[in-house]
């Protein structure tokens, strides 16, 4: 949702949401005991004077002025908007199971097999699934499942690396992922979850 203007001059924390909560119809529920453990006030001074802005770029800046930097945060669960710190959001582990078969598939092998032909010389055949000799095949079918398991760790590698390093396991966090048949499987905060795939629904 858009507003044509949202003006706060010298109003509370608190005042901010309410504005929220009637302009936009927005059902709010605030942490506030997380909040005040983490020194944020209701009575928390916000300034904002912006036009043709969204809803939920208005409620970022109010939490941004309310708790200096990403102290704060929120999330829609079942229609309604929750506020907490981020501390207190990233305790609550969401498992989710994502399907990434797709990513994994390695090239097509090109096959192939070594053919005597008069003469005593050789000709090379090729094809992109059938006329391969036992033994080649076998050796592709193990260079495909080395890849795949080099792609799976690249995957989590790549995801490990781009979305809140600090969260994980392997870098001493508490969120981790494991791979099972073609599937991700990630244990982490809402909003590690939201990131990799979207809008969680509980």
């Amino acid at each position: 949702m858009r507003l044509p203007q949202a003006k706060l001059d010298n109003v509370t924390f608190s005042d901010a949401l309410d504005y929220l909560r009637d302009v936009a119809g927005l059902n709010i529920h605030v942490d506030w005991k997380s909040l005040q453990a983490a020194n944020v006030s209701k009575d928390a001074e916000i300034n904002l004077n912006l036009h043709d802005i969204s809803a939920g770029k208005v409620l970022s800046l109010v939490l941004s002025e309310a708790g200096p930097g990403d102290l704060l945060t929120f999330y829609i669960d079942e229609n309604v908007l929750e506020i907490t710190t981020r501390q207190a959001a990233d305790q609550q582990m969401i498992t989710v199971v994502y399907y990434v078969q797709d990513l994994l598939q390695p090239n097509q092998p090109f096959n192939y097999q070594i053919q005597n032909i008069a003469g005593g010389s050789a000709q090379v055949t090729g094809s992109g699934g059938s006329g391969s000799s036992t033994s080649f095949q076998n050796s592709q079918s193990g260079n495909q499942t080395s890849n795949t398991q080099q792609t799976e760790d690249d995957l989590i590698k790549l995801i490990e690396t781009v979305i809140r390093p600090e969260i994980w396991k392997d870098n001493g966090g508490t969120a981790t992922m494991s791979m099972w048949n073609g599937n991700l499987i990630v244990t982490a905060p809402r909003s590690v979850q939201e990131a990799i795939g979207g809008p969680v629904d509980r």
